[in-house]
């Protein structure tokens, strides 16, 4: 079987979607599959195509069922699709939605997002990361917030600073953003940042190696997206033991789980920082609570249901 992984993206690039087309590509390779990466549909020979993103990625699903009217289409769904393209009306989206034999997302809660007349097709396969052996260390005192991610709007990147900078008394609070600004509107509001408040750090654009050793020094990690499909910032912070503060949306809990204690409801992240600064005590039962669910997300599991998957369609 020939699959074809296909990006929305330049492979390149940095992006969330460029990293999980090599990451899937590596799963089935070393399974004996002859996946490769593409950006888009490089008009290669391929027996399944599998796409990110259903309405960037639906010229790629487009081009490739011209190609081989017989072959058979994945589309991997984003946070993207989910809570921005689909819901304000993608006719291409659709399309390719119809005409894809499989639909994966990364979280159960996901399913419900999509039309009920693709439910039948749709699959559920976590995203699982490589192996990080780092161990959370923090740096004590200060305390230590990072914020891991490109900046951009729909991450709320400086929702921490813009909390932290109305409490001046917490004067051993660092927040470090870990991240390359991949707009200048971002990048400015990062240096503004820089000038304006002591205890922000802009540490831009990091090899992953050097961005999770920042992240495992960090007291605490927070996420604030606005809408996030499955972060793999929150699983590696899971993974080396570093406790996370997230917003409580879809992708977030799809990841730590419904029980999970470390959310923080809009307009409120002043006060769940407060009480962290304050009881670090609980920060452990966090750390133990996401640590039971890395089972979920190992990449023995992601490779087996990319096969399962498959093997459905063959």
């Amino acid at each position: 079987m020939r699959v074809c992984v296909a990006s929305p993206y330049s492979l390149n690039e940095v992006k969330g979607n460029t990293v999980t087309t090599r990451r899937i590509v590596d799963l089935l390779a070393a399974e004996g599959v002859a996946a490769r990466g593409s950006h888009l549909f490089d008009g290669g020979d391929a027996d399944v195509l599998i796409a990110l993103h259903a309405v960037k990625g639906a010229a790629a699903v487009f081009a490739f069922l011209e190609q081989f009217p017989r072959g058979k289409v994945v589309i991997l769904i984003t946070g993207t699709d989910l809570y921005e393209s689909l819901p304000a009306g993608s006719e291409r989206g659709e399309r390719a939605l119809e005409l894809a034999h499989r639909i994966v997302v990364v979280q159960e809660a996901a399913i419900l997002r999509l039309p009920a007349r693709f439910r039948e097709k749709v699959r559920v396969i976590p995203a699982s990361l490589d192996p990080v052996e780092l161990r959370h260390v923090p740096e004590s005192p200060p305390f230590v917030i990072s914020v891991l991610g490109h900046p951009r709007p729909v991450k709320r990147p400086f929702l921490t600073i813009e909390a932290v900078a109305r409490h001046p008394e917490w004067s051993e609070v660092e927040v470090w953003q870990i991240g390359e600004a991949l707009d200048e509107e971002s990048r400015r509001s990062a240096e503004e940042w820089v000038r304006r408040d002591g205890r922000y750090r802009y540490l831009g654009g990091q090899p992953r190696e050097e961005a999770l050793r920042l992240c495992a020094k960090s007291s605490l990690t927070i996420n604030s997206s606005i809408l996030e499909g499955g972060a793999n910032a929150v699983v590696e912070a899971m993974t080396m033991g570093v406790p996370v503060l997230a917003s409580r949306i879809e992708g977030n809990v799809g990841i730590l789980g419904a029980d999970y204690p470390g959310y923080f409801e809009e307009g409120k992240l002043d006060q769940a920082i407060g009480e962290v600064i304050e009881k670090e005590f609980a920060l452990q039962d966090w750390v133990d609570l996401a640590s039971a669910r890395l089972e979920l997300f190992s990449q023995e599991k992601e490779a087996r249901s990319w096969l399962e998957l498959l093997d459905e369609l063959i």
